[in-house]
């Protein structure tokens, strides 16, 4: 996901469009005339995006052009198809930015062919992907809020319960929080109620959602109104919030609205996270860390220079999900790099990765990533923070 489409939807499609308008034949596979032979079994997902690419509107030609595909062909399984496409072929900053132009093609996928709750479970796509799949599953979700307050909380739990894997349940009340926040009107009593109501095992998670659809409204992206009399900053709002949902406030800010300067290392981080202490330092550093890179490997890098506490705060920021799909000796490479943490930190380090890493594989990492690591302490606290892995995730994408 990560992230910044939705504070930025023109320039990502700018940046795609420009990428796919200067392809070579070859990778075109012959170009619009041609029979886009480079793409494998991605053929029909590659006419889409070169068709749009050499448009003057190239977001609305997205939309427009996505909705005709899952419409031919059902979002539960074109969905995944389009995050590999995405993938493999446009590289990961389409990837990182697909979410949020899905929210506006999930909602308006609902509206087209009327999905109720009851068959919710046939239009979630089959996938783990925390980009484009799961921005539709939270536009959807947001298209169908009327029904989830119908239900009422306990129903809506019970709704996410029924998802596939544990990253789609995570996902389903993630998007549940979007949906209270619209109903609401970007109010947070009334959507953070709701929220809470869902359990304590939910209620973290949905609230990650409400912030994530206040901090979209400020731009008035995604079909969103900027709420009056509207707090801009992290500092200011985070701080004023309940204990338990100020590290969810925090983690999307600066992926909505990134500071002035880019965060390339660790002093970065504490630069932004200056003048402000405590658990509100702590989420800052999440916050900062999650947009430092979207490479896994240089995030933990910049973490480990990182004392104590900090460090393993950054961790939570770890792009963990862009490994989805990756073969799991890269996945275990990426755990070892908890080594170079200092010892205060180390074990925050592996139970975080091993926790997440469950999380992307559905209970795989746990009992076969875990124990590839070197050191028994390593696998020890690597399996512990597997077995928390259906716990709330409070910072995850």
């Amino acid at each position: 996901m990560n992230l910044r489409f939705a504070g930025s939807a023109a320039t990502a499609v700018a940046i795609v469009a420009a990428c796919l308008a200067f392809a070579s034949p070859a990778e075109a596979g012959g170009g619009l005339g041609g029979g886009y032979e480079g793409y494998g079994p991605y053929t029909r997902e590659a006419v889409v995006y070169f068709r749009c690419a050499h448009t003057r509107r190239q977001r609305a030609c997205l939309i427009k052009q996505t909705l005709r595909l899952l419409r031919s062909h059902g979002p539960a399984h074109e969905l995944p198809r389009i995050d590999r496409y995405v993938l493999d072929t446009t590289g990961g900053y389409f990837l990182n930015h697909c979410h949020g132009l899905m929210h506006t093609i999930g909602r308006r996928y609902g509206q087209m062919v009327h999905v109720t709750l009851a068959r919710l479970r046939q239009y979630l796509p089959r996938s783990n992907n925390p980009g484009c799949s799961a921005g539709f599953a939270h536009g959807l979700l947001t298209y169908l809020g009327p029904q989830i307050i119908k239900i009422g909380p306990k129903g809506a739990a019970a709704q996410c319960a029924t998802a596939l894997t544990r990253y789609q349940r995570y996902s389903c009340i993630h998007g549940l929080g979007h949906a209270y926040m619209r109903l609401f009107g970007e109010l947070f009593g009334y959507a953070l109620r709701w929220c809470r109501a869902l359990g304590p095992g939910n209620a973290v998670d949905c609230a990650q959602g409400v912030y994530h659809d206040y901090w979209i409204s400020l731009s008035g992206m995604d079909n969103t109104h900027r709420p009056a009399h509207a707090k801009t900053s992290p500092r200011a709002l985070c701080g004023s919030q309940p204990r338990m949902f100020v590290r969810g406030c925090w983690y999307r800010a600066f992926i909505e609205h990134p500071p002035p300067r880019k965060l390339h290392s660790a002093g970065d981080l504490l630069a932004v996270c200056r003048k402000v202490h405590g658990l509100q330092r702590e989420a800052c550093v999440t916050a900062a860390s999650v947009i430092a890179s979207d490479d896994p490997f240089h995030q933990l890098r910049i973490c480990a220079k990182l004392d104590g506490r900090l460090a393993v705060d950054c961790a939570h920021g770890v792009q963990v999900w862009n490994t989805a799909g990756a073969r799991m000796w890269y996945q275990v490479s990426l755990v070892r790099l908890c080594a170079s943490f200092d010892r205060r930190s180390r074990t925050g380090c592996y139970s975080w990765l091993g926790k997440t890493l469950n999380v992307v594989l559905n209970g795989r990492f746990g009992p076969h990533g875990c124990p590839r690591l070197h050191r028994q302490a390593a696998r020890a606290a690597c399996a512990r923070g597997a077995r928390s892995y259906e716990s709330p995730l409070v910072t995850f994408s």
